[in-house]
């Protein structure tokens, strides 16, 4: 190869490097600059989400103080569906008959979703979460829960609830729609950093809004005097 011809494909090297770089930088310095805020509020909303805390609907009780009617939150662990991808399947079927030894079913042949555990403890919710951060398949699904006590006279009395749409109770009959203005509670938000796989990341969880509980009801109603326990 003559000295010409080297210096001319060296040239012609160090020119597309050039180029490259140019072209580089100029990417560089539109995502740094014209496109920053842009891009930064794409991944905000990529990441982070927001989700509603609900708020305990108030109790109502009898003229002695006894509890009618509470709320309280429970817990289920749910099995959404099984992954596609074989690796991914076989590595979250292997975890879950880990996890669950007893639980006999063949998951590949389930119908979904799958209630894997009912009414679980907030320590499990944690430990469930931790262990299972890899697959967003399954997830803790919250909901609250009316109960109520005492006889059929009672309880026809209290009313029923049930969720509107936007998963909030609210008094549909009896004591419960009379008085829901007040046994109503306002939500809460909170707001919560994804992983890849999109599972929420615990320790980046903030409450940007307490929730607010609905009041108590003290009603005319007295379980003693009827010869009623407060037994569901």
């Amino acid at each position: 190869m003559s000295a010409d011809t080297f210096k001319i494909k060296t040239l012609i090297v160090l020119s597309f490097l050039l180029i490259w770089a140019v072209v580089a930088a100029a990417h560089v310095f539109s995502y740094a600059v014209f496109r920053r805020a842009e891009l930064l509020k794409t991944s905000r909303a990529i990441a982070w989400r927001e989700a509603k805390i609900p708020a305990v609907r108030g109790r109502i009780l009898d003229r002695d103080g006894l509890p009618l009617a509470v709320s309280a939150i429970r817990s289920d662990l749910i099995l959404e569906t099984i992954p596609e991808k074989a690796g991914r399947r076989d590595s979250l079927i292997r975890q879950l008959r880990e996890t669950f030894p007893d639980f006999t079913a063949d998951y590949e042949k389930e119908t979904y979703p799958l209630v894997l555990r009912k009414n679980i403890p907030p320590q499990e919710v944690v430990s469930y979460t931790r262990r299972f951060r890899r697959f967003p398949e399954v997830r803790v699904v919250s909901h609250l829960e009316r109960s109520v006590y005492g006889g059929p006279g009672v309880r026809r009395r209290l009313g029923t609830t049930a969720l509107n749409n936007v998963n909030e109770l609210v008094g549909v009959s009896g004591l419960e729609q009379e008085y829901d203005m007040k046994l109503s509670g306002k939500a809460g938000t909170l707001v919560v950093m994804l992983d890849r796989n999109g599972a929420w990341l615990y320790n980046t969880l903030r409450i940007t809004k307490q929730p607010e509980n609905g009041r108590d009801v003290r009603t005319d109603i007295s379980l003693k005097e009827l010869g009623e326990s407060n037994e569901k």
